[in-house]
């Protein structure tokens, strides 16, 4: 095994895959938020189809892409409103992906990729925020490769494992799977593997490009997760199979589905084109089913218990897509810690939240052509550094604070000139932004954001009426 060689962080899934159009029969393009305070921001209205009743606890996490809107990471509540929003892609020649929360340095933090599209991958670097939403570090793929958009996890250790692609010239071109384990402080690579050294390319169950030059892209890694003894499990796209790892040889432990596979799946619990595939604390797995190509079943979210010893695979629980229909690229499925199951429907730009029994608690979207390639619910805090903002216009005065998530009210102040603003009143929030009718013209407004107990968290500044 090559412990260290071509440095390469970037998972396996096409980013013109990625732009997949979802199926026919979803809702109208996506429509942009138009915001008085922050006429900068424009992310996409995310429709809630079906209201939250018993959710989990949590913010949903997104990263739509496209050009209809503002592309970038984006946290939402229940109801589809904004709670951060960043534009950072522009759906075309930038793309972010893989936006989530995660924990590094004993602190939460969040991460997202962001580069350029290529033919099959990407080719970027990830980027770590801390609660004020501030950059604190970059995970930048070593020897010479860069990173690809499917997986950045950072392990207990504060090192980030990662998946790359690197284009080997055999009797053609192909395409391999690289994994890698970066200290995040240093850059430096702890651990590399090379699928080519390990998985043979009739393995693929994609069948190479007529045009010989064409590079195959025949194993198509899309996520890598290690279990509590360091090896690691890792979900292949084009071989329609997860493999074990065994972290100090690089030696494959065992396949589960694919054209070798080691274990009898019950017919019930066989997937397809898959990806997210996670161990669960109870030795059972989660796992995305995109169910092949459409037209195909549904996709799925599975729970999947697996022997190891006995090499047998059956089903715990199976959710499908509530439409019917099926998510041909992209997609995410985790466990909540009370059970339900969150799911992003990748190309289908949808996500949804299903109790243990598979009825469904939640259920957005966001317009046809602007899939998210995963969507999560995760705990979250901010607390941005900047000041909210105020805007009066025509006798009302808007508040926002974009990113600032213990704000549950606002104070309206307002008079004659910016030192003479006194009290008018106290309201809810109301979304990202909240808009509240004065009772008399006034010329100046401010805005104060009030924690659950009424403190005031910050003040804005003042604004003339416009």
């Amino acid at each position: 095994m090559r412990q260290v060689r071509s440095n390469g962080l970037a998972v396996v899934l096409a980013v013109l895959a990625l732009l997949v159009a979802a199926p026919p029969g979803l809702a109208a393009p996506p429509q942009p938020h138009h915001f008085i305070t922050r006429p900068d921001l424009s992310p996409p209205v995310v429709r809630i189809e079906t209201p939250a009743n018993g959710t989990e606890p949590g913010y949903i996490f997104l990263a739509p892409h496209g050009t209809a809107t503002q592309s970038g990471p984006m946290i939402i509540d229940d109801t589809g409103q904004p709670v951060w929003f960043q534009p950072v892609s522009d759906g075309a020649g930038l793309f972010t992906m893989d936006f989530k929360a995660q924990t590094y340095q004993g602190k939460p933090v969040l991460t997202w990729w962001q580069g350029a599209p290529q033919p099959g991958y990407g080719q970027g670097e990830y980027v770590i925020y801390d609660q004020s939403y501030r950059q604190v570090a970059k995970v930048a793929a070593g020897n010479g490769l860069r990173a690809d958009l499917h997986e950045m996890v950072i392990t207990p250790r504060d090192t980030a494992l990662l998946i790359a692609y690197r284009t080997v010239q055999l009797d053609r071109p192909v395409v391999e799977g690289v994994v890698q384990e970066i200290d995040i402080a240093t850059g430096a690579v702890l651990f590399e593997w090379h699928s080519l050294d390990h998985i043979e390319l009739a393995e693929s169950t994609v069948a190479p490009p007529e045009d010989p030059a064409a590079p195959y892209d025949y194993i198509h890694l899309n996520a890598v997760t290690e279990d509590a003894a360091g090896n690691l499990l890792i979900s292949a796209r084009h071989t329609d199979a997860l493999y074990q790892l065994d972290r100090a040889t690089g030696a494959v432990q065992w396949r589960l589905g694919g054209n070798r596979g080691d274990f009898a799946v019950a017919p019930e619990a066989v997937f397809a084109r898959q990806h997210d595939a996670r161990w669960l604390p109870d030795g059972t797995m989660s796992l995305f089913d995109n169910a092949a190509s459409e037209p195909g079943p549904a996709s799925r979210a599975l729970v999947l218990s697996v022997d190891q010893q006995a090499r047998t695979v059956a089903l715990v629980r199976a959710a499908s897509h509530p439409g019917g229909t099926t998510s041909v690229s992209q997609g995410s499925h985790r466990v909540l810690p009370g059970g339900h199951s969150f799911v992003g429907w990748g190309a289908q730009p949808q996500f949804t939240e299903f109790d243990q029994r598979g009825a469904v608690l939640l259920h957005g979207s966001f317009g046809d052509g602007m899939p998210s390639y995963r969507a999560f619910r995760l705990p979250w805090t901010g607390a941005p550094t900047d000041l909210p903002v105020a805007a009066l216009n025509a006798g009302t005065v808007y508040a926002s604070w974009n990113g600032a998530t213990e704000v549950r009210g606002w104070r309206i102040l307002a008079g004659a000139a910016p030192d003479q603003l006194r009290p008018i009143t106290d309201v809810p929030r109301s979304g990202f932004e909240t808009a509240v009718q004065l009772p008399a013209a006034e010329a100046f407004a401010a805005v104060e954001a009030l924690d659950a107990g009424g403190r005031v968290l910050a003040r804005s500044e003042p604004v003339p009426a416009g």
